[in-house]
């Protein structure tokens, strides 16, 4: 079964195929569609367009059909319709030429806030009406909604030059790491002790999981010292369940018994945790939210040490650029607690590297 990426590097390969003659809708994808019959292949094609660039790959995947609201409903019937994009959706248009609820379709090539790039059949650079192209689109009205088809990965929320991953626990229970990785996921945080210093159930098992399948990996300590030596205690727990196994460090800065100390003392708790880390020779970064990293987070810290950064906004499970947190060095963004993937059940925090 075709992932995502695949659907869309057909699409873009049919780019610049046009009616021959023009203004004809003769064009190959009815021809695949209806047959060789002339009677029979004269038709509008946009949604043939979709239709033939997934029968390419699986000719299961999406209801045949020529018509954008038969395919429309089919979506909505399967439980697949969507207010929201992703990667990969099949998008619904309705102009405003007749009384239909949808009258053009193409296919979500990547998303940039509230403007979609789209492949689409029929159509031209500059116009709505039919073109009589392939053509790659800047859309951001006039559309309806958008189906989802049932993909083997993860439908990439957003800019497919990112990394995507996941940062784990116990409480994701056992993870099934070859459709994690079928699924693109590229990188994994996972957790290494708890508050009492005892180590993360699923530790083991998930650090085993991804040295089989090649996933890049690394771990977080949530802080809850408040002194210097709480924090050092808290980095010799860390340091003596990795041993020599070299991996990145994040320290996870978020508790609220932290801020009434100010931002000296954090900083301070921070340096403790950090120092001891890299004495045994490890790489430490430091995780935190937007609002720790505005408010609580000193200069000092912003510009020496690496950050991955927590910001939600509406925290749909979906990835959307407007929210993406800005700061120097901050080189990671865990958009959304609310995440789906497959081999994790449940939701689970997904993130993306920059």
């Amino acid at each position: 079964m075709p992932n995502a990426q695949d659907i869309i590097n057909t699409a873009l390969a049919e780019v610049g195929v046009t009616e021959y003659p023009p203004n004809s809708n003769y064009v190959k994808y009815n021809t695949a569609y209806y047959g060789s019959e002339v009677s029979g292949s004269a038709y509008p094609w946009c949604c043939v367009f979709v239709w033939w660039v997934f029968a390419q790959h699986d000719p299961c995947l999406i209801k045949k059909t020529a018509s954008c609201q038969e395919l429309g409903n089919w979506f909505n019937e399967q439980g697949r319709w969507h207010s929201d994009p992703q990667i990969g959706d099949i998008v619904f248009f309705k102009f405003n030429t007749n009384d239909r609820w949808t009258n053009h379709v193409g296919i979500v090539k990547s998303i940039n806030g509230s403007v979609i790039e789209t492949i689409e059949g029929n159509t031209s650079v500059n116009s709505d009406d039919n073109g009589g192209a392939v053509m790659v689109r800047q859309r951001s009205s006039n559309i309806v909604g958008y189906g989802r088809p049932a993909y083997s990965d993860i439908i990439i929320p957003g800019n497919s030059e990112y990394q995507y991953g996941v940062d784990v626990s116990e409480y994701q229970n056992t993870i099934d790491f070859k459709k994690l990785k079928d699924a693109n996921i590229s990188f994994m945080c996972m957790r290494s002790t708890k508050k009492n210093g005892s180590i993360d159930a699923m530790f083991e098992r998930n650090l085993e999981g991804c040295m089989t399948y090649n996933i890049g990996y690394s771990v977080y300590k949530y802080a809850y010292a408040t002194t210097h030596e709480q924090a050092r205690i808290e980095a010799d727990t860390v340091i003596n369940l990795l041993k020599d196994r070299k991996m990145p460090i994040w320290y996870d800065l978020e508790d609220k018994s932290l801020p009434p100390f100010g931002k000296d003392a954090i900083e301070g708790v921070a340096m403790s945790f950090i120092g001891e880390c890299k004495e045994a020779g490890f790489e430490v970064g430091i995780y935190c939210n937007k609002n720790w990293y505005d408010n609580y987070i000193s200069q000092y810290l912003k510009d020496k040490f690496m950050f991955w950064v927590a910001r939600y906004g509406k925290n749909t499970g979906k990835l959307d650029e407007k929210y993406k947190p800005v700061g120097n060095n901050i080189i990671a963004w865990q958009y959304t607690s609310k995440g789906s993937v497959p081999g994790i059940s449940g939701n689970v925090d997904l993130d993306v590297l920059y």
